[in-house]
């Protein structure tokens, strides 16, 4: 950009809590109800180095509004998501206008998006007002394992358009995302990069790698997230009637909120496992970190109903060197798939037989564990994170439209990084605290 002109970006989040996150990235701190790096916080901390007007707008339910000198955060909620096929369709579109909008009255440069706000292909317009957009895309597409409709099809060829010639760059959680984009565009979008959620080296802080004594130990499995039947919890309720059978020296621990709590409770209530299938509902950070650290398997049994992102459990699971069961519905496995035992989607015996093995096989348990250990050092790595993938585009759109002079250098920027944290076993600093 010339030096006369302050960069505007735009970006249009999930629904995290924005406010919440920018207040405590004010005061140097992490916000504490995350485990990961917030990609708000990976966003603040990018427009910053930048000296960037910026605008988020969350997808989060919730009022509020910050606006300082450089920042300003709101939320537009997404009830539509939420409705009946018209109701959805209609709010996509209305969605996307308020956002074509905004992005026109802001005299944005750079939009970043995610993909819940609205359909991608009505997004291009705006490159014909010379605004840049890079999606940043956590879920897949559709869900691997069900057949598209007619009208979902048409919308994706759509968006495959958009994919080839609306945009910069795509940056993606996971592989499963990049292979459904390639598929869209028959291998002709925009480059595709790929990002992971990214944590600091203090999370390991007081977590104790412990190894697994079966003929000591009670055996426990960990559930962490959203209590939803998409999120398999019922079939981890089958799966629990199993291996209780065979293994009765155990507990399943389900930890998260949900529409599904109270039924969840009472389904094992009525099972007689209410001993051994707890569901704590809501876990504060400190509460779920003693969870982690005293679990013995993290399992994630989302179902093929569900459009899933990176799942988060997975790579906390990986970090406190946890071994994890899952299937290929989650797209997190295949960056944890040393550490990981994966079994069909939806299939009760196989994860069954699963958690089994783990839990009497030590051989095996201990090389997943040992894979774990091996596996956690990428999700300390700044070099894979949100905020080094999205900045190295945004540096390539501010080198190809300014001059030399005046683009931003990132590898000075990486080395301040390095200054100022401690590295991880390649080199690769996570980001800062700020000072």
């Amino acid at each position: 950009m010339n030096s006369d002109k302050q960069l505007r970006i735009l970006y249009s989040s999930g629904p995290v809590d924005a406010t919440s996150v920018y207040m405590h990235w004010v005061l140097g701190q992490d916000d504490p109800s995350h485990f990961a790096i917030t990609y708000a916080q990976n966003f603040y901390e990018l427009a910053s180095k930048l000296n960037a007007k910026s605008w988020l707008i969350s997808s989060r339910d919730k009022q509020g509004l910050i606006q300082d000198k450089n920042f300003k955060i709101e939320f537009r909620s997404l009830k539509h998501h939420f409705r009946s096929s018209i109701a959805y369709f209609a709010g996509q579109f209305w969605s996307g206008l308020r956002l074509i909008v905004s992005a026109l009255l802001f005299r944005t440069d750079i939009l970043i998006a995610t993909q819940d706000r609205t359909f991608w292909f009505l997004l291009s317009i705006l490159p014909l007002f010379g605004i840049k957009i890079i999606p940043t895309i956590h879920c897949t597409l559709w869900p691997k394992y069900k057949r598209r409709t007619t009208v979902q099809k048409i919308i994706h060829k759509l968006n495959g358009w958009f994919f080839q010639y609306g945009c910069v760059e795509i940056c993606v959680v996971s592989e499963d995302i990049r292979d459904q984009i390639v598929k869209l565009t028959n291998g002709r979008s925009r480059p595709i990069r790929t990002f992971v959620p990214t944590y600091r080296e203090e999370f390991l802080d007081d977590i104790k790698i412990r190894s697994y004594d079966a003929d000591v130990d009670t055996f426990k499995v960990l559930f962490a997230g959203r209590v939803e039947t998409s999120k398999g919890v019922y079939l981890l309720l089958e799966v629990a009637k199993k291996f209780i059978a065979v293994q009765p020296n155990c507990i399943f621990n389900v930890c998260g909120t949900g529409g599904e709590v109270e039924k969840l409770k009472a389904a094992a209530l009525e099972a007689g496992l209410a001993k051994h299938f707890v569901v704590h509902g809501h876990c504060k950070r400190d509460k779920l970190r003693q969870m982690y650290e005293t679990s013995h398997v993290v399992v994630v049994p989302t179902t093929k109903d569900f459009v899933e992102g990176f799942n988060k459990v997975v790579a906390e699971g990986v970090i406190v060197g946890r071994p994890i069961v899952t299937s290929s519905v989650c797209p997190a496995l295949s960056v944890v798939r040393d550490a990981a035992v994966e079994v069909t989607p939806d299939d009760v015996e196989e994860y069954f037989k699963a958690i089994l093995r783990l839990a009497t096989d030590k051989d095996f348990y201990a090389q997943k564990q040992k894979n774990a250990m091996a596996l956690r050092k990428q999700f300390f790595s700044y070099s894979k994170s949100w905020q080094a993938q999205v900045g190295s585009v945004v540096q390539k759109i501010c080198r190809d439209t300014s001059d030399s002079s005046d683009t931003f250098d990132f590898e000075s920027y990486r080395r301040e990084l390095a200054s100022r944290t401690s590295l991880t076993t390649d080199s690769e600093p996570v980001l800062p605290r700020k000072r």
